[in-house]
C-alpha cells in the first residue's frame, strides 16, 4: 500500500459515520419527519415531507451532520401562504418534539430544529414536476438529491471519495457556498467526485484548472465548452446536470478557486493529514505582530441579520473602505472581517499607518474648460509648489488634509454608504483602532485567533507539507 493510499484510508475511517452514529442520527431524523407530518395534518396543509441533502445521499461526515427536511407544497399555493404555513408546521413540530429552534432565511424563511444529536432544517419548497418549473432556487434540491443518489447507488464506493473531497475542502478552508466563504458547496463536491471518479482524480484535474477557462459539464448539455463560457462568467463553470441554465460553481470566488487549486497541487506533491485536519498554528505574541505591521480596524455593532446578508454587507463595506483609504493615499495590502458576539470588526493592513506630509495632486488637462477653476483655487495658496504643467495636466504639491490611517478610516465610516444596515449601525456609533490597539477591538478569544491567523496568512498545510 502506498503512502497516499494509507493516508486516505486513515482519513476515510475518520470521516465515515459509525453504525452507532448512523443509528442515533437516523432515529432523530425519523422523529422529525413524523412530527412534521403530524403538524401538517393538524394544520390541514397538503405537504409532502422529504429528507434531502447529504444525509439522504449518505455523503455526510462523521461528527458533522446537518439534515435538510423539505416541506413540499403544491405549486398552486401562493408563496406567502407557503412561507407562513412552512413556519407554522415547523414550529408545531418543534413543540411536539420538545426542542428549541431558530429562524433563518434562504429562498424562504425556515426553522432549524435543535435536537442535540443534530440540527434539522425544515425548509419549505414547491414540489414541481421538473427543474424547468421551479418557482424558487430551493425547488431544485429534490432533483439534486435524486441525481446524486442514482449515481452513487450505481457506484457505492464513490461515497467514500465524496467524503474525502468534502473533508479536504473543509481542511483547506473553501467548503461552503455561503457568502462568508464563497466556496464549494456539498453538491458541487459530490458532482466533482462523480464526474472524475475519485478523490485523487479530482485533485489531479483541479491542479490544471484555469480560472474563466474551465468548464465541467457532467451531462454534456453544451456541445462546445465555449457556449458555456459565454453564458456563465464565473471563475469556474460546473453545469448543473438537472438544469443546464445553472452554474453550480457560481458561488466559488476566484480566491476560493485559487486556494483549492494550490492545495490540490501541494497535496499531490506531498500528501499529509493537515490538508484534512489542519493543526492550529502556534502564533507569536499578537502585540509583537501588530507592532511590526500597519493595521487599522473599525468595530461596529453587528445588526441582527441573516448570515448571508450580514456577510454580503461586510464584504461590500471592506471593498468600499479599502477604496476610500486608497483615495486618501494609503496602500492597502489586505482586508478581512470578523463577526461574533454581536460585533463586526473590519480589518485593513496598510503599507504605513501615517502618510508623508505632502501629496502630489493632479488637476484637469491643460485643454479642459475646468483649468481656470483649478488654477484660481491654488494660485493664491493652499499648495507648496505649483500650479505647474506636467505632460498635459495641471499639477500641485499640497499638504495632505489627513495623514493618519485611523483618522481617514473614521471619516470614511462616518460618511460612506457601507451597506444599508451597516451604515445605520455606524450612525449609532463605532470605534476605530490602529496599531497594537487592534488587539482590543474584540475581547473574544476567537477574534484573537482569527487576527493572528490573518496576520500570518500562511495555510497550515503549506507548513506541514513542506511545499
Amino acid at each position: 500500500m502506498s503512502r497516499v493510499e494509507a493516508l486516505l484510508r486513515e482519513i476515510l475511517e475518520r470521516v465515515t459515520p459509525t453504525p452507532a452514529e448512523r443509528e442515533r442520527v437516523s432515529s432523530a431524523v425519523e422523529r422529525v419527519v413524523k412530527a412534521l407530518e403530524r403538524a401538517a395534518q393538524e394544520l390541514r396543509a397538503d405537504v409532502r415531507v422529504e429528507v434531502e441533502g447529504s444525509f439522504a445521499k449518505d455523503t455526510w461526515l462523521s461528527g458533522d451532520v446537518d439534515v435538510d427536511v423539505f416541506l413540499l407544497f403544491d405549486p398552486s399555493v401562493p408563496v406567502e401562504e407557503l412561507r407562513l404555513k412552512g413556519l407554522q408546521i415547523a414550529r408545531r413540530a418543534a413543540e411536539l418534539l420538545g426542542v428549541s429552534w431558530r429562524e433563518r432565511y434562504a429562498s424562504h424563511p425556515y426553522l432549524t430544529l435543535e435536537l442535540g444529536v443534530c440540527d434539522v432544517d425544515a425548509v419549505p419548497a414547491y414540489r414541481v414536476p421538473s427543474p424547468a418549473h421551479i418557482k424558487s432556487p430551493v425547488d431544485r434540491t429534490p432533483f439534486h438529491t435524486a441525481y446524486v443518489e442514482g449515481k452513487l447507488d450505481a457506484n457505492p464506493s464513490l461515497r467514500g471519495e465524496v467524503r474525502l473531497l468534502k473533508r479536504f475542502a473543509k481542511g483547506v478552508g473553501v467548503y461552503g457556498a455561503e457568502v462568508k466563504v464563497e466556496g464549494f458547496s456539498g453538491y458541487l463536491l459530490e458532482l466533482l467526485a462523480i464526474h472524475y471518479g475519485s478523490f485523487l482524480s479530482t485533485l489531479k484535474a483541479a491542479a490544471k484548472w484555469k480560472p474563466y477557462r474551465t468548464v465541467i459539464d457532467p451531462e454534456g448539455h453544451y456541445g462546445d465548452p465555449r457556449e458555456a463560457l459565454k453564458r456563465f462568467r464565473e471563475p469556474l463553470v460546473v453545469v448543473d446536470p438537472v438544469d443546464p441554465k445553472r452554474n453550480v460553481a457560481s458561488p466559488v470566488s476566484l480566491d476560493s478557486l485559487g486556494k483549492f487549486v494550490a492545495a490540490a497541487r501541494a497535496f499531490l506533491r506531498r500528501p499529509c493529514p493537515e490538508f484534512f485536519y489542519p493543526t492550529p498554528q502556534p502564533l507569536p505574541p499578537l502585540e509583537e505582530l501588530l507592532r511590526q505591521r500597519a493595521v487599522v480596524a473599525v468595530k461596529l455593532r453587528a445588526p441582527p441579520l441573516p448570515e448571508d446578508v450580514l456577510w454580503g454587507q461586510a464584504k461590500r463595506a471592506l471593498r468600499a473602505l479599502a477604496h476610500g483609504l486608497e483615495r486618501f493615499g494609503f496602500t492597502v495590502f489586505d482586508r478581512a472581517a470578523w463577526a461574533g458576539e454581536g460585533e463586526l470588526v473590519l480589518l485593513f493592513e496598510l503599507e504605513a499607518l501615517e502618510l508623508p506630509p505632502l501629496e502630489k495632486h493632479y488637476g484637469p488637462p491643460v485643454y479642459s474648460d475646468h483649468d481656470e477653476r483649478f488654477i484660481s483655487k491654488y494660485a493664491g495658496g493652499g499648495c507648496v509648489a505649483g500650479p505647474y504643467v506636467e505632460g498635459d495636466k495641471w499639477v500641485v504639491i499640497r499638504p495632505r488634509r489627513i495623514r493618519r490611517a485611523d483618522e481617514a478610516l473614521a471619516k470614511l465610516v462616518a460618511t460612506y454608504n457601507i451597506g444599508e444596515d451597516l451604515t445605520l449601525s455606524a450612525r449609532t456609533g463605532f470605534e476605530v483602532y490602529a496599531g497594537e490597539s487592534v488587539l482590543g477591538a474584540a475581547a473574544s478569544a476567537e477574534y484573537k485567533r482569527f487576527l493572528g491567523e490573518w496576520l500570518i496568512r500562511r495555510p497550515p498545510w503549506l507548513l506541514s507539507s513542506g511545499n
